[in-house]
């Protein structure tokens, strides 16, 4: 029950004579089906638990984020199409976060990482991304989820996106962590 992504209640109380709670319930809100068996699925959990685990820091409720997170928990359960799932998730999810990127020019060429813009003009800093995977976020970007999910992305380039990614995280999360299963999500995202 306790695995990367469970959906699950917890039932406790705060003890008097300690600092520390007790924990009297634990029961699953969803169950599912195939994240903890497939190693795909699972990995792609570990991944994104660790995303969460690094930007997340606020207990206050967020329902709006909570419904995010269970609609893309219960798509990777029930989901056969995972390749390029972790660049959407790490898209969205800054999008969620209120730090999407923009695109402010279709036929942009620099990705402004302070700015969060794509455009063709140069940033007065040194943290932007001006390669040849510019264009390729501005048509994911540009994508429904089904249609960015089945994009056909050479591994290098899947490779580059999530570096690119996991910068542009590091500079808008100050206690963003580059997560340790990145070396497990490439490798078995063939």
């Amino acid at each position: 029950m306790l695995h990367p992504l469970s959906i699950i209640e917890i039932s406790s109380f705060h003890r008097n004579d300690s600092g520390l709670g007790k924990i009297s319930e634990v029961s699953a809100s969803y169950a599912a089906q195939e994240i903890p068996y497939h190693p795909i699925k699972s990995g792609i959990a570990f991944f994104v638990a660790e995303i969460l685990a690094s930007v997340l820091h606020n207990s206050d409720k967020d329902e709006r984020m909570y419904a995010f997170l269970i609609r893309e928990i219960q798509w990777i359960d029930h989901s056969e199409e995972l390749t390029n799932y972790p660049i959407w998730f790490m898209l969205k999810f800054a999008e969620e976060m209120g730090v999407g990127i923009n695109v402010e020019d279709e036929n942009g060429r620099i990705f402004n990482l302070q700015e969060g813009v794509i455009s063709n003009q140069t940033p007065h800093n040194d943290f932007y991304i001006s390669d040849e995977l510019v264009p390729i976020f501005i048509q994911l970007l540009n994508s429904e989820k089904s249609e960015f999910l089945a994009l056909p992305i050479r591994k290098i380039h899947r490779k580059q996106l999530l570096e690119h990614l996991l910068k542009y995280f590091h500079y808008h999360f100050s206690s963003f962590k580059t997560p340790q299963s990145l070396e497990v999500i490439q490798a078995v995202m063939d």
